[in-house]
């Protein structure tokens, strides 16, 4: 399959990143970052270590303005970074600033913007757009604080027992937003068999062991309840999302 040009220059814009960020970007470096910040000499070398590399990817030798703006843009987001805690939203937001400037440097490059604005344009006016969007605000909060209203009497009952052990801070309800989104996903697919891949996995790792232990049945009946009704709502949201959209 051939690529518009286009297109290329945007995938080698984005294989530059990855390879001057995570391949050609030695620990020593991130470490001298962390402790010195803008001081830090491996800062500015690793910016050009991002400005070379775009530079020999593009293969566009009269072109320096291209990779000289990344260069220049990745220093100033890492520089930020840079004062950051290491903790996983400022990775996540450094990557999105990252991927942020080569989008619209990009877009620059080819001309794309008023295409594009406009296209965003028919997004916003397309109601399938805010109904799929809606059903994921939906599963992803309402739905679990729906949950813990209906299980709220078991959990207190299991929490009041010493045989309850606990588990991860939060992991419960990230694992119930992760699943409601996975099956929301699948219905507007029509990916209905990956539906019961994902029950059976789940069902396999939360009460295998489990069930037939007398000590941790209201434990076990509790969890069951609520993934019954986590599914469930992610099945009813997905397919009332589908028939409106």
């Amino acid at each position: 399959m051939l690529w518009h040009p286009d297109i290329l220059v945007l995938v080698q814009l984005l294989t530059a990143h990855v390879l001057a960020d995570f391949f050609l970007q030695p620990y020593s470096w991130i470490k001298s970052r962390r402790q010195h910040a803008a001081r830090s000499p491996h800062l500015y070398y690793h910016a050009m270590v991002v400005g070379v590399v775009t530079y020999l990817l593009l293969q566009q030798w009269t072109n320096f303005w291209l990779p000289g703006g990344i260069m220049i843009a990745h220093l100033l987001i890492d520089t930020w970074k840079s004062y950051r805690p290491r903790k996983v939203r400022y990775f996540l937001i450094d990557q999105a600033a990252h991927l942020a400037t080569i989008g619209l440097v990009w877009l620059w490059y080819v001309g794309f913007a008023k295409p594009v604005v406009a296209q965003l344009t028919l997004w916003v006016d397309d109601p399938t757009y805010w109904f799929v969007g809606v059903g994921v605000l939906i599963l992803l909060r309402p739905a679990g604080f729906l949950i813990a209203q209906v299980t709220d009497p078991w959990q207190r009952e299991i929490e009041d027992e010493e045989q309850a052990l606990e588990g991860l801070q939060n992991a419960g309800m990230w694992i119930g937003m992760l699943e409601r989104v996975l099956i929301y996903i699948f219905i507007l697919l029509n990916q209905f068999g990956a539906i019961g891949f994902l029950i059976a996995a789940k069902s396999v790792f939360r009460f295998s062991g489990r069930i037939d232990s007398p000590q941790r049945r209201k434990e076990t009946e509790y969890i069951l309840i609520g993934t019954l009704l986590s599914f469930a709502m992610a099945i009813l949201v997905g397919l009332a999302v589908r028939s409106l959209a």
